[in-house]
């Protein structure tokens, strides 16, 4: 594993909500400088690049679950999305998103529950860089799909550990099969180029029986 700041490698072995959501609060100012200048996270981009393909950003209504300080909501803008909600745990990280004013709504939500989102409302939900450590746990993706219009599309990152020591390729298989979404992409792809790791980037589009 390459290089890693402090806070992050104790993100990476937080074992609780609280503790994240602690950890969040003493690094929300300068987490944005750690992201670009220390990590190299190219999550967002491969985010935009891969939409891109399925996606007409014109128009589009996108939920960014799981914002943070809003790396993938300015992605997309620059990729000519305008119409960008985001929710995300932790109000410190809120409060820096807000700073960058590239969303339309901003919102605290706990994304291990039921979203109080209506049904269908979103052309296309993200879901980037909190399938990982404590941060989401895998049964959020069905949150993510039921919000999502018929013919939507959602597209989150999984760390290649989650992937390997979680049961989302279950949670992902159990929705297939009941053909709520079916499957567009599944591919890796780099994820934080300074400790050379990976994620799962899956991309579905949504179908209702």
């Amino acid at each position: 594993m390459g290089k890693q700041t402090a806070i992050h490698e104790q993100v990476l072995i937080t074992q609780s909500t609280q503790a994240l959501m602690e950890l969040d609060a003493k690094w929300a100012s300068d987490y944005d400088r750690n992201v670009n200048e220390t990590w190299g996270y190219s999550g967002p981009d491969r985010t935009r690049y891969g939409l891109s393909k399925y996606l007409e950003p014109e128009g589009a209504r996108v939920l960014d679950a799981g914002c943070g300080t809003s790396f993938v909501g300015v992605a997309l803008s620059s990729g000519r999305c305008r119409q960008i909600d985001g929710v995300d745990y932790s109000q410190p990280m809120l409060r820096e998103t807000a700073k960058k004013g590239v969303y339309q709504h901003l919102e605290r939500m706990n994304l291990n529950i039921a979203l109080p989102i209506d049904t269908g409302v979103y052309d296309d939900v993200t879901c980037v860089g909190t399938f990982t450590s404590a941060h989401v746990v895998p049964e959020a993706l069905n949150e993510r799909v039921r919000v999502t219009r018929t013919d939507g599309i959602v597209c989150c990152t999984v760390r290649e550990e989650s992937w390997q020591h979680t049961y989302f390729s279950e949670v992902l298989d159990r929705i297939i099969r009941a053909e709520t979404a079916k499957l567009l992409a599944l591919c890796e792809e780099p994820y934080v180029h300074s400790e050379h790791s990976i994620c799962k980037m899956v991309v579905l589009q949504v179908e209702r029986p």
